[in-house]
């Protein structure tokens, strides 16, 4: 979460950050058309650039990693995007991202040293900052809750702010996969809010107008429906968004190929076609024909399944996965492996049995900051330490052990139970 206190007017006048422009105009000449033309992209209302000048925010719904670049490619002058600190780890990503002006941000958890850059860049840099203030990229091609503390930042600022409503994004890249379907992405910028309404507006209104202006639903928008979106590997690694099946309900069975789901315990088996349906090929007793639809389900289904684990069998495991490594770091500095084992999570802690017979515990209540970064790295923090679990295999959910973690320590906080 953002925190919208700043120390912009500390001892130590901060150094300007870096966006080269010249680097930022062979982007777009280079990657910019090559985005533009392999992803199809339709653009709606650049026109308000023609007399909106620096400085001004940008927002935008989160579908895909390709979202920065493709609004970046439409936007006269550098973007300072906010983007996640793990990305800066390796030494190579952190310069070419210090090179476009990428402003770090520790992922769920609090971090003013972004706030304050964000300052720095607006009121004295006068320059454009890019945010996506779900914090996170969408699973099932819907907004998520957006973090609370964005309006009161845009507030702070009184800057122009910019929405980009990005629409079949998710359906070209979803964030589950890592290949691209050939359809068409859609690029609606408008222009949100002035300064003067800013000034004028409470941040509780301010707020419900940033929530309606970003909802999105991919499978919900008319102009969308009908669009192919074609791939031979359409539905491959579905399961890392999808991994509880919906017929046997058992964690972890799904698995994909090219555009068929399956699930390797019950037999269960759907085909995803060219519009994103998923038509069963089995007689299940229970599916859905839309991924909204599955997500939703397996989201009520976690939480009863975790307050029935820690009521009912609170000393056995709920679920399990094989030859996982652990790593541990702080922040964007290089990660340090650790042990490799077997995970398991019980009702009221992660532990990793390591391949030496050591027991590593983790007990939830300690842990914050449960994420999912990218496609399949789970991480969470215990205290200032950064806990990250990379899987063998493609088919392991990193999701699924976030929503049962997050679900299991909702469960103890309602109950009363040991909190952080």
């Amino acid at each position: 979460m953002l925190h919208t206190k700043s120390m912009e007017h500390g001892k130590r006048r901060r150094k300007n950050l870096t966006n080269l422009r010249w680097f930022n105009r062979l982007l777009k000449w280079t990657f910019g058309r090559w985005l533009k033309r392999v992803y199809r992209i339709e653009v709606r209302g650049l026109e308000i650039f023609q007399t909106l000048r620096p400085p001004y925010i940008i927002v935008a719904n989160h579908v895909s990693t390709r979202d920065p670049f493709w609004i970046s490619a439409f936007v006269p002058g550098p973007i300072f995007w906010v983007g996640s600190d793990s990305n800066m780890r390796s030494s190579l990503m952190r310069w070419l991202l210090k090179l476009v002006g990428t402003i770090p941000k520790a992922k769920v958890i609090p971090d003013i040293e972004t706030v304050n850059d964000i300052v720095q860049v607006v009121r004295r840099q006068k320059g454009i900052i890019g945010l996506f203030p779900e914090g996170a990229q969408s699973w099932n091609g819907s907004t998520l809750p957006l973090v609370p503390s964005t309006a009161k930042l845009l507030k702070l600022l009184k800057v122009p702010v910019v929405r980009v409503l990005v629409r079949g994004g998710y359906f070209a890249l979803p964030r589950w996969t890592w290949k691209r379907r050939r359809g068409t992405v859609i690029l609606d910028f408008s222009l949100l809010f002035t300064p003067e309404y800013l000034s004028t507006t409470p941040v509780e209104s301010l707020s419900l107008d940033l929530d309606q202006a970003l909802n999105h639903d991919e499978f919900s928008d008319s102009y969308l429906a009908g669009k192919p979106y074609r791939s031979p590997r359409r539905a491959e690694h579905l399961e890392l968004s999808l991994y509880l099946c919906s017929n046997c309900e058992s964690f972890g069975s799904l698995r994909s190929r090219g555009n068929r789901l399956f699930c390797s315990a019950c037999g269960a088996f759907w085909k995803l076609d060219c519009f994103y349906q998923l038509q069963p090929q089995s007689a299940p007793y229970r599916s859905f024909t839309r991924i909204p639809e599955w997500d939703a389900w397996q989201a009520q289904t976690v939480q009863e399944k975790a307050r029935r684990a820690t009521a009912e069998a609170p000393n056995h495991p709920i679920v399990s996965d094989m030859g996982v490594l652990l790593l541990q770091g702080r922040r964007a500095n290089p990660l340090r492996r650790i042990r490799t084992g077997t995970l398991i999570l019980f009702p009221d802690r992660l532990e990793l049995a390591t391949l030496s017979g050591e027991r590593l515990q983790f007990p939830l209540h300690t842990l914050e900051g449960i994420t999912v970064l990218k496609r399949q790295l789970l991480e969470f923090y215990q205290g200032r330490t950064l806990y990250q679990v990379r899987f063998p295999f493609r088919y392991m959910s990193a999701r699924k052990w976030q929503d049962l973690m997050l679900a299991l320590q909702d469960y103890q906080t309602s109950k009363g139970g040991p909190q952080s």
